[in-house]
């Protein structure tokens, strides 16, 4: 007896694909495919970010404890920046004095909005910069925000090492040079 095809009443959702054996296996590939796409990622050589100042009443969950320089104190920074790497164009680095390097950082429209929002709202406050490569993290420099900072451009003008230049100018492009990267070599 042949097994005629008769349409059912009421809602069906069909998932041909989701067998018995395929949801068994789910909850395995899930994780699986997630890893994959986490892991193709492209990681950036190094970190460039800008904390303001926090009050420390803010709670541990978003200020964080600094050490600042200028002036030397004890004091809170917001754990989340305002401004990162991925807010930043393109970069102009010069020596410093000191034997350091200063750099002046081309922010997109998003971070140039920020800056122009933190330079207003938390003026007199100090902006923190920190950056981190392979190699580890630190504290570059800590700046007090005396102006409103409104064309997009922050100066940092000292504290960078050679090494976290030469990894800036492989991941960012060059201000003046037609946004193109640096070559490598």
């Amino acid at each position: 007896m042949a097994h005629e095809y008769q349409p059912c009443r009421g809602l069906q959702i069909g998932f041909g694909f989701l067998t018995l054996a395929g949801m068994r296996l789910a909850p395995f590939l899930l994780p699986l495919f997630a890893l994959l796409f986490l892991g193709a990622a492209k990681k950036p050589l190094l970190t460039v970010r800008f904390h303001a100042e926090a009050n420390q009443h803010d709670g541990e969950p978003f200020a964080m404890p600094v050490k600042f320089r200028s002036p030397e104190r004890a004091g809170f920074a917001e754990r989340v920046p305002t401004i990162s790497e991925r807010d930043i164009i393109s970069i102009y680095p010069v020596p410093a004095a000191d034997g350091s390097f200063g750099c002046a950082f081309q922010l997109n429209k998003h971070g140039a909005l920020a800056l122009a929002t933190l330079s207003t709202e938390k003026r007199g406050k100090t902006l923190v910069v920190f950056v981190a490569t392979a190699g580890g993290m630190h504290q570059v420099i800590d700046m007090i925000i005396d102006k409103p900072i409104k064309d997009g451009v922050i100066y940092v003008p000292r504290g960078l090492t050679q090494l976290e230049i030469l990894a800036m100018e492989k991941q960012f492009a060059i201000m003046g040079q037609g946004g193109r990267k640096k070559p490598k070599g």
